[in-house]
């Protein structure tokens, strides 16, 4: 089975989607033609008056053929969903940050305000008990701040 070594772009993730759903319509109507060839079959004996054995071989191999077939594309079928589902929680896994530690100890981290990535952040540590540490992050300068300074920086140089 194919694991993601590297975390899953959605790309690729949506491509496997739509395989996987072009495979499932395909065996919906292999599993479709084949019931209704056994129904045909049943049908030509029953109403239209034909031998037994009319289509080749006789019912009872038709329907024992039919399900054998419907067995293997349902087999088929849960593969699929299990591979793709297996696929999609070992990406979602992957994804997940991995535990920080220091010293032994698991860091967690607390970002104020929440959400915000740029700009100039102050760091302090706090130990929390003899297995925790806990990383605060504040924000000292906004992202703002900085870009609009650069850009007068550079007005004023030309």
């Amino acid at each position: 089975m194919i694991m993601p070594k590297k975390p899953v772009d959605n790309d690729e993730l949506e491509n496997m989607h739509n395989k996987y759903s072009r495979l499932t319509k395909i065996i919906f109507l292999i599993g479709m033609i084949v019931v209704l060839w056994a129904a045909i079959v049943f049908i030509g004996i029953l109403f239209w008056g034909y031998a037994y054995d009319w289509a080749l071989v006789n019912l009872d191999a038709w329907l024992l053929i039919d399900s054998i077939i419907i067995a293997i594309l349902i087999i088929t079928e849960l593969a699929l969903y299990f591979r793709y589902s297996n696929y999609k929680e070992k990406a979602v896994e992957i994804e997940k940050p991995k535990p920080e530690f220091i010293g032994g100890k698991k860091v967690t981290v607390f970002t104020y305000p929440k959400g915000m990535d740029g700009g100039v952040f102050s760091k302090t540590y706090v130990e929390l008990d003899d297995h925790n540490i806990l990383r605060l992050r504040a924000l000292m300068v906004h992202p703002g701040e900085l870009w609009t300074n650069i850009e007068d920086q550079r007005n004023t140089e030309l």
